[in-house]
């Protein structure tokens, strides 16, 4: 990032527009920034930075605070900082917060901090005005986007940027004087390494973790063998050992009854079918009687549709008959009536052949007219001519006066529009003069835009925080129905627990045995073995599901419990932001939009004024030009008309004396000519017609003729045709049952019908089909089974029934036990495998969580141990400054060794002294010493965060204050450095109103303090 310009206005002491041109400079210059105490030489700092992030490089002076004192009303606080990167060029300006004149200038209103973002298109160019060249807007509305680009472009923060870019004045000394903590909360901060300290608690939380999954899964294992009645597991193998082959022999058995018992159903399930099936055959046998009765119908039906099929198949030679002889009295009816039409032809074109003759006759006659037309339009051209001549005397005699009349208008409408010129440029000058006493209305309307936001977010805060209470509520009644279901819950695994116990006492004594020892007390007599309880019998699955439930209301109640904390904070955070925003109101805002809004209008109407004013003179400047113009074309048109005039006045003459000899005027020549046309022309139109109309007449005879002979061979072809249908018929009528054409017509139904009569004698056949196959399967069936005593066998199936289960429940007790004992065993197995992969993941977890905390020799934790590293690398550098300053007589180091039990190593800082060769404290260093080491410091630290921070090149330093500590020898060689950072591409402004610096530093910018505020001026060494 290398800075090219500042500029300040009604920022800290300067009261008016301040600006300095870094490239001014020189090339990676070592400047000073000189001024007495207070003139303001920080402030350049503070604009810098505040420039870029909204905040200044110290934390007792905010943004809103800087507005100058000395500024006037009017004016408003705003800095703009132009900077490189690379080869991109990048413009910020910012407003803090600030109470500026009102529009009516009697009363204050506050205006919100605003930022906006530009890039350069083109070529940065010293000295050139910022507004002349083409900068793009990246970000112009919202303050906090362009703070994050501004992070983004230098890869640093603010607090970054003032550690690396600016050191503050007495702000670079903390990192020597700092404790270890101080320390760590530095760096920490500027190097971004909270993510190591998350690890460290993360891999804390996991250690614990994995201590808690120890003690539940012991827990766990305890429950399990409360589930039985054994001790351990191999307890538990040895009583499934001895339960599997008892319960393989009840199985057995089990099943012999279940076969018996599907055998005797079986043979129950056939009798009842038989009987039911000999039901069903006695009504099938009805059925088929019924059928019979109906046969002789069926076949007459089926009569009537053989000998309806039979005429459909004689319909095609019958309707071919019909048709045809239907065709041929059609065309002779069209034969009489073409030859009545042929006649009456003949006659009218004997007319028409007469007609043309007489036509002819007449048009032969009129070749006398034809010769006088002929001389009189030989004469033509002569009388145009003269008439032609005669109109272009009175045109031009017309125009010469009406030219006259439009010359005089001419020239009072030029002089008309040189004084409405003159009038329009005096107005323009008026509103351009209102227009520029206007004030500034864009930077107000984006303020009052951001303001409107704000408002917007302030609103939406307060309905969300409006329904976070109400969700709050809802949640804090739902939390207490979860702690009401939980408890209850917990009282019903209780419950069942105690009675689960106390069902096991029954369970166990049903298993001694006379004489035999008791496996609880060792007893061999039993006297009052344990009764069981119906009511108090509870099953271990019944247990489990218990505490299953318990477990799910449980964690349901942390559940809504955390819930209800998050909406808690959420609200809490809302209610935060809307204190921050308590100051904005819609009547305040209405009231500056109201009032911007009419200045709009007003500067809204005189630029519309304007524009038309200036449409007004760019008309009448343009008419002015045209009537110009036309008064020069005006006259020589004049000049130009008068010459043609006499010219075609003499021509007249002339051909006016040629005419006198001939014997008709001119006026009778054309009428003549005219009327002579029109008489040979009526000859021509009349032998014409006649000709079209004999021709039509000869046309239309010919094609009736023509239709006539063809209409006669088609009835011809129709007769013959006729009596070839007829004879087809007739053979097809014989070949059939039918005797006679009525026997034929009779036969004949139409389609719907058929295939009803067809569909009744079908379903009629195929039901016969199917009973006769019915009937012979059920009587199949029946002396297949042999019969036998329903009510026997039913007998039977009960007492089956009732031993199988008998049976069945010794069975499943006996198998219920062995499960639970099966799924134990499972279970403990399961832990087993758990434990040992927790004792796994523990050895390496726990390790390196005792790592990561600080539980090691050097009690030095994982974040610790970072920032050393990091710390390190800073010492390397700022040792090399350090060694310059002091003539290597000093080197900056990290102690390695606990000098407190109470607290962590890595991060303490000592000096190692060349002269004694001793490591002390860097408090013990005196002032100029310990400037000199904060110097180093600062500068190694600058250079490592760089390094750090994304490759990003700063090639400008800033360094303030601390130099009046210093010997003539300790300054120049804090110059030295200083100077030589040059090398590295850097350039390096020192802050000072030391008079030993400013007598060794020519290049310089000077803050010049007086009583109405601060001015600046820049010396550059040439």
């Amino acid at each position: 990032m290398k800075p090219l310009a500042l500029t300040m206005q009604a920022f800290g002491p300067f009261p008016t527009q301040q600006s300095i041109d870094f490239t001014l400079l020189g090339e990676h210059p070592l400047f000073l920034i000189n001024g007495a105490t207070g003139a303001g030489k920080t402030t350049l700092l503070d604009a810098i930075s505040f420039a870029l992030y909204g905040e200044t490089t110290g934390q007792d002076r905010a943004g809103k605070q800087m507005r100058c004192d000395h500024a006037a009303d009017d004016c408003t606080t705003e800095v703009e900082f132009t900077f490189a990167i690379g080869t991109k060029v990048y413009r910020v300006m910012r407003q803090p917060t600030q109470h500026v004149l009102g529009q009516r200038g009697n009363t204050t209103v506050e205006r919100r901090t605003t930022a906006s973002l530009y890039e350069l298109r083109g070529e940065w160019h010293s000295g050139q005005s910022s507004s002349t060249m083409d900068w793009h807007p990246i970000e112009t509305r919202k303050v906090t986007e362009v703070n994050k680009f501004i992070e983004g472009l230098l890869g640093l923060r603010a607090e970054q940027f003032r550690q690396v870019v600016v050191l503050p004045q007495g702000k670079f000394r903390e990192l020597l004087n700092a404790d270890a903590n101080e320390r760590e909360n530095i760096l920490s901060q500027l190097f971004q390494t909270q993510r190591f300290k998350r690890y460290e608690e993360l891999f804390k939380q996991q250690a614990g973790d994995l201590k808690k999954a120890f003690e539940k899964l012991e827990q766990q294992k305890a429950h399990i063998l409360e589930g039985t009645d054994c001790d351990d597991l191999t307890q538990l193998e040895q009583q499934i050992a001895e339960l599997k082959p008892r319960l393989e022999t009840q199985q057995n058995a089990l099943k012999q009854l279940n076969q018996q018992v599907v055998d005797t159903d079986y043979q129950l399930k056939q009798q009842h079918t038989r009987n039911a099936k000999s039901k069903d055959l006695q009504h099938a046998r009805q059925q088929q009687d019924e059928l019979h009765t109906k046969q002789a119908e069926i076949d007459n039906k089926q009569h009537r549709i053989n000998k309806a099929q039979a005429a459909i198949r004689l319909v095609p030679a019958y309707n071919d008959w019909q048709q045809t002889e239907v065709r041929l009295n059609v065309s002779r009816q069209k034969q009489t009536q073409l030859s009545e039409e042929k006649q009456q032809q003949a006659k009218s074109l004997t007319n028409a052949e007469a007609k043309l003759v007489e036509a002819r006759t007449k048009l032969e006659q009129s070749k006398p007219l034809r010769s006088t037309l002929q001389r009189l339009e030989e004469l033509l051209p002569t009388v145009e001519q003269l008439e032609r001549l005669t109109q272009q005397v009175e045109q031009y005699q017309s125009t010469l006066v009406q030219q006259e009349k439009e010359g005089k208008q001419l020239r009072a409408d030029y002089d008309a529009a040189q004084s409405e010129l003159k009038q329009l440029r005096t107005e323009q000058q008026q509103i351009q003069t209102q227009i520029d006493e206007l004030p500034e209305l864009e930077s107000r309307t984006h303020a009052l835009s951001e303001q409107r936001q704000q408002l917007l977010k302030k609103q939406q805060l307060a309905e969300q925080a409006a329904v976070l209470k109400k969700d709050q509520t809802q949640l804090q009644r739902s939390l207490q129905a979860k702690l009401a279901h939980k408890q209850q819950a917990y009282n019903q695994v209780n419950e069942l627990e105690q009675r689960w116990l106390a069902s096991q006492a029954p369970l166990l004594a049903r298993q001694l045995e006379p004489q035999k020892p008791c496996p609880v007390c060792g007893s061999t007599e039993h006297p009052h073995p344990a009764q069981s309880d119906a009511n108090a019998l509870v099953e271990q699955h019944e247990l489990d599901k218990a505490r299953e439930s318990y477990r799910r209301a449980e964690q349901a109640f942390y559940d809504e419990q955390t819930t209800l904390a998050k909406t808690s904070e959420h609200e809490r955070q809302l209610t935060q932001q809307l204190s921050e925003l308590a100051d904005l109101s819609e009547a305040a805002l209405e009231q500056q939009e109201t009032q911007l809004n009419n200045e709009r209008k007003v500067r809204t109407a005189l630029l519309n004024r304007r524009q038309k004013v200036q449409q007004k003179l760019e008309r009448a400047e343009q008419q002015r030009g045209q009537l110009e113009g036309q008064l020069d074309h005006c006259r020589s048109q004049y000049a130009e008309v008068k010459a043609k005039h006499a010219s075609a006045q003499t021509e007249l003459e002339n051909l006016k004396q040629r005419w006198q000899q001939s014997d008709m005027s001119v006026a009778e020549v054309k009428p003549r000519i005219e009327e002579l046309k029109q008489q040979l022309g009526q000859l021509e139109q009349q032998f014409e017609q006649a000709q079209q109309l004999t021709q039509k007449q000869s046309q239309q005879y010919h094609a009736t003729q023509t239709q006539l002979k063809a209409e006669t061979e088609e009835g011809e072809r129709l007769t013959q045709a006729l009596k070839n249908a007829q004879q087809t018929w007739k053979a097809q009528l014989s070949a059939s049952n039918f005797s006679s054409d009525e026997d034929f017509k009779s036969a004949q139904i139409d389609e719907s019908e058929l295939k009803q009569l067809s569909q009744v004698v079908s379903e009629h056949n195929q039901r016969a089909i199917e009973l006769k196959s019915t009937i012979k399967e059920l009587q199949r069936y029946i002396d297949d089974i042999p019969p036998a005593d329903i009510e026997q066998l039913t007998r039977q199936l009960e007492k089956l029934r009732k031993d199988r289960e008998s049976e069945q429940s010794r069975f499943n007790h006996q198998q219920s036990v062995l499960l639970n004992n099966e799924k134990a065993v499972e279970r403990l197995q399961q832990l087993a495998i758990q434990n040992e992969a927790l004792e796994a993941q523990y050895a390496s977890i726990g390790t390196l969580a005792n790592l990561a905390t600080g539980q090691n020799s050097q009690r030095l934790s994982l974040h610790r141990f970072i920032l050393s590293v990091l710390l390190d690398d800073i010492l390397i550098v700022a040792s090399q400054h350090l060694g310059q300053m002091t003539h290597h007589r000093y080197q900056l180091v990290r102690e390695n060794e606990v000098s407190d039990a109470r607290s962590a190593s890595g991060l303490n800082l000592a000096v190692t002294d060349a002269y004694t060769g001793i490591q002390r404290s860097t408090k013990t260093l005196s002032g100029g010493e310990s400037f000199q080491a904060a110097l180093a410091l600062a500068l190694g630290l600058s250079e490592v965060v760089q390094q750090y921070s994304g490759g990003i090149k700063l090639d400008m330093l800033f360094v303030d204050e601390g130099f009046g500590s210093l010997d003539e020898q300790a300054l120049d060689a804090a110059i030295d450095v200083l100077a030589n950072l040059r090398a590295s591409g850097r350039s390096v402004g020192i802050i000072s109103h030391v008079r030993e610096l400013k007598e060794r530093i020519d290049t310089r910018i000077d803050v010049h303090k007086g009583q109405h505020g601060s001015h600046i001026t820049t010396r550059v060494n040439n």
